[in-house]
């Protein structure tokens, strides 16, 4: 700098030099911050829709193997439908046995990673008083979840499932009755059950399968009443139907088509828990389970009346039972207000 203050030419030049250093610096800077926030973005709209992908996939996969076991089912002969349900249900949980009654014992028909301990896992018998949650899911005919421990279960069941109850963060047992023609006829028990939903699909499938080829009204863990007769639907009072009290009072056709309404009522139902289990959550919240599957449950109703209601003068409207039950948990205040009740 020269005498005066005057500033050489090279000073000038130092001085826009390191203020065009800094302005691009600033600039580059800005830049880089602006093009990692567009990759990151890009990544994680792409990790969204793998993941979209994924979860579309695995749902994709889930219901084809459903709906294949299901023709499974439809397609195999009685004594097989057991054994097709363990398989069908094995990939829902850690372990499960099949059992069936007689004579108040309960034995195993058929099970999936029970491991061997001194009896053969297709052998596993206990009496059923041992087991006040198999009973109580007996009486019900709804599924049950209880601990997994001898007094609940039964000892031999516990020390079967002792290996999946001691190493998971979930020591209940779920208990899913197969039932056909009103009659729990098997039962399903699990433990460290992923996904209810589908097991307890494919349980009232196979009961279904069981009513269609002959099985029998009453089995030894259901006995008549004390007049000796099957009512037409469990828990459905005299006064709700005005044709015939009893299973017997109906003709063939009567019996063949109240048998096909029930099974209509439990699929349609069970498709609502299965495939809008998010809607069905939001409306036992809410206590509007109908404002949250109105759509579903107006194609049923409108199904079933046209099916049969319309053509039989006994028929009951098992449809709304199953709703009340498999939705509502016999609660009807979780239906909602605008709920429009039974059709007859």
């Amino acid at each position: 700098m020269h005498e005066g203050g005057t500033l050489t030419w090279r000073e000038v030049v130092d001085k826009h030099h390191s203020a065009l250093v800094d302005e691009l610096t600033g600039r580059l800077d800005s830049d880089l911050r602006d093009a990692i926030s567009r990759a990151i973005a890009d990544e994680q709209s792409k990790a969204g829709l793998q993941l979209k992908q994924a979860c579309d996939d695995a749902r994709r996969s889930q219901v084809e193997s459903l709906n294949q076991m299901l023709r499974r089912l439809r397609e195999t002969g009685e004594e097989r439908v057991l054994d097709l349900l363990a398989e069908g249900c094995a990939s829902y949980a850690e372990q499960l046995v099949v059992l069936v009654f007689e004579s108040n014992q309960a034995r195993s028909a058929a099970s999936f990673g029970i491991e061997n301990r001194g009896i053969e896992s297709e052998a596993l018998s206990f009496e059923t008083s041992s087991a006040p949650a198999i009973v109580a899911a007996i009486d019900s005919r709804d599924p049950v979840v209880a601990l997994g421990t001898g007094a609940e279960i039964s000892p031999v069941l516990a020390d079967a499932f002792s290996r999946t109850l001691q190493a998971t963060q979930d020591p209940k047992a779920y208990l899913f009755p197969v039932v056909a023609r009103h009659t729990v006829v098997a039962m399903l028990v699990a433990s460290g059950v992923k996904v209810c939903a589908p097991i307890e699909l494919l349980c009232e499938a196979a009961g279904m399968r069981l009513a269609a080829s002959g099985q029998p009204a009453v089995s030894s863990t259901q006995q008549p009443n004390a007049a000796g007769l099957v009512q037409l639907a469990p828990g459905v009072p005299a006064s709700e139907t005005s044709g015939p009290r009893s299973w017997d009072d109906l003709t063939q056709e009567d019996q063949k088509l109240h048998l096909q309404a029930q099974r209509m009522a439990r699929v349609r139902v069970a498709e609502m828990r299965l495939y809008h289990e998010k809607e069905l959550r939001s409306g036992v919240a809410g206590a509007d389970i109908y404002g949250a599957l109105q759509n579903q449950i107006d194609a049923a109703r409108d199904r079933f009346l046209q099916t049969f209601l319309s053509k039989s003068p006994t028929m009951v409207d098992y449809l709304h039972l199953e709703i009340l039950r498999g939705l509502a948990h016999d609660d009807d205040r979780l239906l909602g207000h605008n709920y429009p009740g039974p059709m007859v």
